[in-house]
């Protein structure tokens, strides 16, 4: 298949119409029902104040924010992939560690001409095998590429995201996270720069494999074939010129040197130091880079006015401000931003966003802060007023306002909708941050277009993938789908959650089209999430109070039986048994091929006179007609003699498998015609149709992988269930007593439990107990508490959680823990308003005290809880926590 180009000037209309599902409200509308009853409590009435605050769930910045950096894992291109959060994402494309220069772009080489490559060999080719490291960085969007200017663009807007809102990620615990993907971005950058021994900039490599190649692959990135899909370079070099893309990459190395120079000065001057050269390289040698029909670049000024903006900031130099803004004797600009503005005295109305192609936004955004000038001031207002569609006015400028769908949400063009929205949402909240005129109004704005992306929409469902109940589900993304046939439509759902991705978005009539073969509506790219987590961070920082991420994201996915064969009977006598199997390899924690695969059919020999002179033909064998290398026939073979139990072996040892081979074989007796097939281990179960079969059993590298050998049992690869709930029952200054649900196991058995105190192991206890105490605790400190049920294999449950907090020195005074978590009181006036326990009051203690009102422990404990001072703890009470929070 293909895609087609993601390019700003497509225009065009789908005639798809979109659809979705309503939100599932049972749950809001009960509780809001519930509350109106309780009488006015602020203006407006319950009604309003309690929806909204349910419905804040759905609006859960500091969630979005956490899920929005994980599509970033699902597009990591390299080594060290595998062991990443995302189990279903493993190594791929080591091939990139070796792109041979020499070579043309059709045979993976590069576009650098050869005598410049023998020119400048000592740089380029210092080994002498003609191969240079090109390994690393990220995937462009649902495909394979490693294109310039979006990856630049979005390493960059990631960095000034950091730069701008480090607390809104060290607050929600993702700024370890965010920081890893920036320093997989530069480490990337940093080795496709080459320099000679003076510093200066030989080449910089910004693309790694092609558009036209790569679309015609839909699978896993790791199972993808290079042979068949070459993965040339492309190169900026004096003679093939790129300062389009060195700019760009210039910015975001000079963003890292920012981000890094507390935590590791010695890598953040190193990518200074690269910043500076790749940039003045850009300078001298001008000329757009290679995009190809997919990324064609439209201008080099405002990426290399990008780079001395930010190189400006990290350097203090005057010079870089200069090649910027710098005029002549009659005002006229002679900087990078002539291309857009003329003179000092000229206008211009921006009406494009901050994006891959045209950084301008940012640009003339970050030159009001630095040179506090209102022509930049009034400039990159007018912009942000113009993304409002009016919302926010224009003083007594030009009127004239971006198209907006009939539900309000700001539009700009069908290619990636929401991506272009999103980063105008960036925008606003770093111009508040500046202190811009209208600055509240306007993130006030991004703030409700953000809840349209969110899920308030016409079609009723979240644009960001696995964000609320409700969301888009299939994502245009090769990995997240998972086909091993190279289709979209099979699966026909992806077989993993794209977690944060933003999907393209809707049309100008609030239409979107949820399926994966759709590129249009529901394209996900690196440089889509980039502004986009920008918006989440500066959204947070003014709206997010109370927001909190989930814990243990992401969760883990159900485990599955990579190994295994189907089979049906083609044809059954006493002389010939003839059968038709699959083997399949459909490992997905990550994908990876297997070249030690083998089967057995195990079959009754009792009543045939020389087993091991029966006949095995092999009718057809897949893999040998398609991968040049048929399986191995083994046997048959006694596997118990005394028993009269021989097998035959198909073994592919050699050949690397991954998806679904058919092998179809049959095992004749032409002399006696003893054969009873209905006697043979492996004939069990199998019919005329295809059945999954634990009696053929798969071996990997001879160990038993799946299924059951004559009487033995399958390996036990099937974790216990987790023993939930784990209850609090009792607590000390320096200890915690625990129990849970006893688990069992029906495979190898419940071996033990262990028991964790802030993801550190403490104890372990046997099968038969479900109890324990935890000691050595510090006093009045909030812990998470974890157990997890372990079989005699090893295989690990979930873990069950609870959180508790350990008694005050002297004392123990409180309310009994409520589920297992014991309520807190913030403010120390001897009432307890936190009843979840997480150190604040906010609206979903409301929420606990109205599921919990009417039953025993209210009653139990209600001096704790009585916020009125009636005596009571009572329907009013929870009038007066509503008003608090």
């Amino acid at each position: 298949m293909t895609r087609e180009t993601r390019d700003r000037s497509q225009t065009g209309e789908s005639e798809t119409n979109g659809g979705g599902s309503p939100h599932r409200t049972e749950r809001r509308t009960f509780l809001k029902a519930g509350l109106v009853g309780l009488g006015t409590v602020a203006a407006g009435g319950p009604g309003a104040g309690v929806a909204s605050a349910v419905a804040k769930d759905d609006y859960n910045l500091a969630h979005a924010l956490q899920q929005s950096l994980y599509f970033f894992d699902a597009n990591e291109c390299g080594d060290g992939v595998t062991g990443q959060p995302l189990e279903w994402r493993g190594d791929c494309h080591l091939v990139d560690e070796s792109v041979p220069l020499r070579q043309s772009i059709d045979e993976g080489g590069s576009n650098v001409p050869e005598s410049y490559v023998d020119e400048h060999s000592d740089v380029l080719d210092p080994n002498g095998d003609g191969t240079v490291d090109l390994s690393g960085g990220f995937h462009d969007a649902g495909d394979h590429v490693k294109f310039g200017l979006p990856q630049a663009y979005a390493a960059s807007t990631l960095g000034w995201a950091l730069y701008e809102f480090e607390d809104a990620f060290r607050e929600i615990g993702s700024d370890d996270h965010i920081r890893r993907h920036l320093r997989r971005f530069t480490d990337y950058f940093l080795k496709s720069i080459f320099r000679d021994d003076d510093g200066t900039v030989v080449a910089f490599s910004y693309q790694v494999a092609n558009g036209n190649f790569d679309h015609e692959y839909w699978g896993p990135p790791e199972l993808q074939d290079n042979e068949e899909m070459p993965r040339p370079a492309y190169l900026a070099t004096p003679e093939t010129p790129a300062s389009d893309q060195c700019g760009a990459a210039a910015a975001a190395l000079a963003l890292q040197s920012l981000n890094l120079e507390d935590e590791d000065p010695e890598y953040a001057e190193r990518c200074l130091d690269n910043a500076q050269a790749l940039y003045e390289f850009g300078v001298e040698h001008r000329g757009l880079g290679h995009g190809g029909e997919f990324y064609p670049s439209s201008s080099d000024a405002d990426d290399l006015a990008w780079a001395a903006v930010w190189l400006h900031v990290a350097t203090g130099e005057q010079r870089y401000l200069e090649d910027v803004i710098g005029t002549d004797g009659s005002g006229n600009y002679t900087g990078h931003v002539g291309e857009i503005i003329a003179t000092t005295e000229d206008e211009w109305n921006n009406t494009w966003v901050h994006s891959w192609d045209t950084v301008w936004s940012g640009v003339i955004l970050k030159l009001a802060g630095i040179t506090d000038d209102q022509q930049w001031w009034d400039l990159a207002r007018w912009h942000l007023e113009y993304w409002t569609g009016g919302e926010v006015s224009h003083d007594g400028s030009s009127g004239n306002y971006i198209q907006t769908t009939p539900a309000g949400f700001s539009y700009l063009d069908q290619w990636g909708s929401a991506r272009y929205n999103a980063s105008a949402q960036f925008l606003a909240t770093v111009y508040r941050k500046q202190g811009g005129e209208k600055g509240e109004a306007l993130t006030d704005w991004a703030r409700g277009q953000m809840q349209y992306i969110m899920g308030d929409n016409p079609f009723g469902y979240s644009l960001i993938v696995g964000f609320t109940e409700d969301h888009a589900e299939e994502p245009h993304h090769d990995a997240a789908h998972g086909s091993l046939v190279g289709q979209p439509s099979d699966p026909p759902k992806p077989k993993h959650t794209l977690w944060g991705a933003l999907v393209g978005g809707p049309d100008d009539q609030d239409e979107h089209n949820d399926e994966t073969d759709d590129y249009i509506y529901n394209e996900v790219a690196i440089d889509y999430n980039a502004g986009f987590v920008g918006a989440l961070a500066g959204l947070y920082t003014y709206y997010g109070d109370g927001d909190e991420p989930v814990e243990g994201f992401p969760p883990d996915e159900e485990p599955i039986d990579p190994y295994y064969v189907e089979a049906q009977v083609e044809g059954n006598s006493a002389e010939t048994v003839e059968i038709k199997a699959f083997i399949n390899n459909v490992a997905v924690h990550p994908p990876r091929f297997e070249d030690g695969l083998s089967f057995r059919y195990f079959f009754d020999a009792s009543g045939i006179d020389d087993p091991e002179g029966l006949t095995v033909d092999v009718f057809y064998d897949q893999v040998g007609s398609q991968l040049g290398q048929p399986a191995e026939v083994v046997g048959p073979e006694p596997y118990d003699e005394s028993e009269g139990v021989y097998y035959v072996e198909f073994d592919y040892s050699g050949t690397a498998i991954a998806g679904r081979y058919e092998l179809t074989f049959a095992l004749s007796d032409y002399t006696n015609a003893s054969l009873d097939a209905s006697t043979d281990w492996s004939f069990q179960d199998l019919g005329d149709g295809l059945t999954e079969t634990e009696y053929m059993p798969v071996y990997v590298d001879g160990e038993l992988a799946f299924g059951r050998e004559p009487g033995g049992n399958a390996p036990d690869t099937t974790a216990p269930g987790a023993p939930s709930p784990v209850s609090v029952t009792s607590t000390g200054t320096t200890s915690l007593g625990l129990s849970w649900s006893a688990v069992t196991d029906d495979g190898s058995g419940l071996d033990q439990y262990v028991v964790a105190v802030d993801g550190t192991e403490r104890t372990t206890v046997p099968a038969g107990t479900t109890s324990a105490t935890v000691d050595d605790l510090d006093p009045d400190t909030d812990y998470e508490i974890s157990v997890r049920a372990v079989d005699g294999a090893g295989n690990e449950s979930e873990p069950a959680t609870a959180t508790a907090t350990t008694d005050t020195e002297g004392g123990g005074d409180g309310p009994e823990p409520l589920d297992g978590t014991r309520p807190t009181d913030p403010d120390g006036d001897g009432v307890y308003e936190d009843l979840n326990g997480n150190g604040e009051t906010d609206y979903s203690d409301v929420v606990r005290y109205f599921d919990e009102i009417d039953g025993e422990y209210f009653a139990e404990n209600a001096e704790y809880f009585d916020f009125n001072g009636n005596g009571e703890a009572d329907y009013s009470d929870l009038v007066a926590l509503f008003q608090e929070v």
